[in-house]
């Protein structure tokens, strides 16, 4: 058993927080791709904000997967984080994981030293339940969020947590070491009283079994009164194997059943689409009436192309004649000037509506935000809540204090010529407190990145712009700090 040990990286910045954090995680010779790809966004994340791991470095830690293996790489593993780092949090994720890039920044802010010294994500393994008659079995997801029991029959044990809180920092007896964040002082604890024993499993007499290393461990925290929690709304995935058959085609549940509900959206919405192609007018018109959301929004359409003006008028949108040399951003202006509805998407005419996406925008805004999130479901920092392409934003923020940085009345800066329009009004909505994504609110962008549409010679004249847009960005979102 070897591991790999990464410095902390000294004389970092003044702004560097006082709260650095060593990864660490336990492989053999393979890592899913899930894991690697996760592991990638969540250094650059870290990079780009505040370096946590950045100053507290990493423990990869190899191992054979014998079943005891794996407890002897962690307690390794931990005897390095106390003995070789100074930083006061170590976070475990398996390489088998998939996690947002943002999670542990979000695992930062619902611990604490002494009342939440242990956070884990919500995390799921796979539980085996009976045979397939085949030689497979039947399986189950399974929460890997653990309540502790006194049964009637006198056993005492680990029960799964089945209706957790969801979207929730609970309480609870137990959770798995896949992707949890755990404060120095548990492990300096639990050796005071065990030794350096902080993952060996441990057995239960009364149910005759052995308990999971990473349980074991939160056994020994929970017999110290040290509290361990999970935030549900950090959520991860687990790759496995399952054995599928015609029971779980007929027996599965579709996206939509795992949508939560909504209350119905009541303001109308302009719907604004600067567009120079007639042939996405009835596809777009169709996907937004099947959506159910036809009856609040009203399409404008913004082209200076009259045979493309027709063919969204004959589809029912209302059609804004734009000048000849209009960007994205002019014709999206244009709209807001000429409209009065108090929500406006900022849209496009590659967009397809999914049920509900409007109940769910709106909802999201309920609370204060005045810039929401849709969820294009394909580009990586929308899907994960960082960013959005089309996003929802409320008129009356416009009129008093402008999206972006132009001051009161302007919706989007005209410098961009195409690109960055939209990294200009979330980037603003963040910085002033206002942004809310909607996970649940799916305006799916049909672009050709995702291999949903072919290229064409508008696609191309967008992307022309793109590096000289990304400039203008940088130097804006500078000089606006």
């Amino acid at each position: 058993m070897t591991a790999a040990v990464n410095e902390p990286v000294r004389n970092m910045p003044a702004d560097i927080p006082a709260d650095p954090v060593v990864i660490a995680y336990v492989h053999h010779r393979d890592v899913a791709y899930s894991w690697h790809h996760s592991m990638i966004e969540l250094l650059g994340y870290d990079l780009a904000n505040h370096g946590r791991i950045m100053a507290g470095g990493y423990l990869a830690m190899k191992c054979n997967p014998e079943r005891d293996a794996i407890v002897d790489a962690r307690n390794k593993a931990v005897r390095l984080f106390l003995t070789e780092h100074d930083a006061p949090w170590l976070f475990w994720v398996d390489t088998d994981m998939a996690f947002p890039a943002d999670a542990l920044e979000r695992l930062i802010a619902s611990a604490d030293p002494d009342t939440a010294p242990i956070v884990g994500a919500l995390a799921f393994t796979q539980r085996e339940e009976a045979s397939d008659g085949l030689g497979g079995w039947r399986c189950r997801a399974t929460p890997t969020v653990f309540d502790w029991l006194h049964l009637d029959t006198g056993e005492l044990g680990y029960t799964v947590w089945w209706d957790y809180p969801v979207d929730s920092v609970v309480q609870c007896a137990g959770t798995g070491a896949a992707c949890v964040l755990i404060h120095r002082s548990v492990f300096e604890r639990i050796e005071a009283e065990y030794g350096p024993r902080w993952y060996d499993r441990v057995r239960n007499p009364t149910m005759d079994q052995v308990v999971s290393e990473d349980l074991s461990f939160c056994l020994r925290a929970g017999a110290l009164k040290i509290p361990v929690h999970v935030d549900t709304s950090v959520k991860t995935t687990h790759m496995k194997i399952l054995w599928l058959g015609e029971t779980d085609y007929f027996g599965q549940v579709t996206l939509a059943q795992l949508l939560p509900t909504a209350p119905p959206a009541v303001e109308k919405c302009a719907v604004i689409v600067p567009t120079l192609r007639a042939g996405n007018a009835q596809p777009f018109m169709r996907s937004l009436a099947e959506s159910g959301a036809a009856d609040l929004c009203t399409v404008y359409a913004v082209t200076e192309d009259p045979d493309v003006g027709k063919a969204w008028d004959e589809a029912g949108a209302v059609v804004l004649e734009a000048a000849a040399d209009a960007t994205y951003a002019s014709k999206a202006n244009q709209a807001y000037q000429t409209t009065r509805e108090p929500w406006l998407l900022m849209g496009a005419d590659d967009l397809k509506f999914h049920p509900g996406w409007l109940d769910q925008a709106q909802a999201a805004g309920r609370d204060g935000a005045h810039v929401i999130g849709t969820n294009d479901m394909h580009n990586p920092r929308v899907v994960a809540g960082e960013h959005a392409t089309h996003p929802l934003v409320r008129r009356a923020y416009v009129d008093e204090t402008g999206a972006g940085w132009d001051g009161p009345g302007v919706l989007c800066h005209e410098g961009y010529g195409h690109w960055f329009v939209d990294d200009e009004i979330v980037t603003a909505a963040k910085r002033r407190g206002v942004w809310a994504f909607a996970p649940h609110a799916r305006v799916e962008h049909l672009h050709p990145f995702w291999g949903l549409a072919d290229d064409d010679d508008v696609y191309q004249r967008g992307q022309a712009t793109v590096d000289d847009d990304r400039v203008l960005f940088a130097e804006r979102s500078r000089a606006a700090q």
